[in-house]
């Protein structure tokens, strides 16, 4: 499997082969040594060979081989993306569930990012509202769950989803941080 460095080269070779180190050092923001360095594993290895253009000039080009290397990363990287948002839905559920049993019966999504959508997700099957400003909240005894989203509280409830979850996954309290 490549490195993530590598698929970086990779990367920006398939977008343009006929790019210098210094240009690939600085879009895939890699020093200029490792780039020469992680260049030569990958010729070596058949993911990308080369064709001099003059004395001084080499264009690089990405093999099948590593084409289907790229491909490999980035279809695990999907895999655990998707995993990570499937935990992060659960343990969102979890809240929200703990939260209704003990009689909250009405929940609002406040925010646009991508944990609200997670958010909205996890609440299938529950009452709630998703809305993008504070002012926008009808029920007022509705709890609001907030994404990665700093909002005044306006005197509602609120549960900050994102410092719930740096609790359950590293154990960090926001609020004794």
């Amino acid at each position: 499997m490549i490195a993530e460095n590598e698929l970086k080269i990779i990367d920006e070779i398939s977008k343009e082969g006929n790019l210098t180190q210094r240009q690939l050092s600085q879009r895939a923001d890699i020093s200029l040594g490792a780039v020469n360095i992680i260049l030569k594993r990958l010729v070596k290895r058949g993911l990308l060979k080369t064709r001099g253009l003059n004395k001084k000039k080499v264009e690089y080009m990405v093999t099948p081989k590593g084409f289907s290397e790229k491909a490999k990363k980035t279809y695990n990287y999907v895999l655990k993306t998707v995993d990570l948002v499937k935990t992060i839905r659960e343990e969102i559920a979890k809240i929200v569930l703990e939260e209704y049993n003990q009689g909250q019966k009405q929940f609002v999504i406040l925010g646009s990012d991508d944990l609200a959508d997670i958010i909205e997700l996890a609440l299938k099957g529950f009452p709630y509202q998703r809305v993008n400003d504070i002012k926008e909240i009808k029920d007022k005894k509705a709890l609001v769950l907030l994404g990665d989203t700093d909002a005044s509280t306006n005197g509602l409830r609120i549960i900050r989803i994102a410092d719930k979850l740096k609790e359950v996954y590293w154990g960090v309290d926001e609020k004794n941080a």
